[in-house]
């Protein structure tokens, strides 16, 4: 799992920056519509929000959704192409987007771990799969030791020092 976050990481790095890139067009567009008619972004939107035409108040309302979804879809790409690309899976993990998320997954495909940050996310993954299961091993044979002594004719360490 750890081997394949980076490259999982890079397909929605990817698919984040398309989708904020097209929706800065739509965005620039309503905005350049708007300087056209001497208004700003806002005023237009509320002008259109306050039209007597259901189809004009729905272009109001859906130019504020665009403009707010470029917003965030803008912060998280700018989030994460700034973070050192080991800890960018992490931060997909703290803020991610989540239908890009869903739609990266529906396409993902596996990749051999080549780039460094790649590598070390694999041997991270390696020595904490390593240490889980040394830990869980270690559990289990401690539980065993234990059992063994409590058992009738086992053998019990402290009744060897007593004796």
């Amino acid at each position: 799992m750890f081997s394949q976050s980076a490259e999982f990481t890079q397909q929605y790095l990817q698919r984040l920056g398309g989708a904020a890139d097209e929706l800065q067009v739509v965005v620039e567009r309503f905005e350049e519509s708007a300087r056209a008619s001497d208004l700003a972004p806002e005023a237009a939107i509320e002008r259109l929000k306050q039209n007597a035409d259901d189809v004009a108040v729905r272009q109001g309302t859906d130019a504020e959704a665009n403009r707010e979804r470029f917003a965030e879809l803008e912060r998280r790409y700018r989030a994460l192409v700034s973070t050192t690309p080991l800890f960018r899976p992490f931060e997909i993990v703290v803020d991610p987007d989540w239908s890009i998320a869903g739609r990266a997954a529906e396409d993902y495909r596996p990749a051999i771990p080549a780039s460094g940050d790649g590598i070390m996310l694999a041997l991270a993954g390696f020595l904490a799969g390593w240490a889980c299961g040394g830990g869980a091993h270690g559990a289990v044979a401690m539980a065993t030791r234990r059992r063994e002594r409590r058992r009738p004719g086992g053998h019990d360490a402290k009744a060897d020092i007593i004796e």
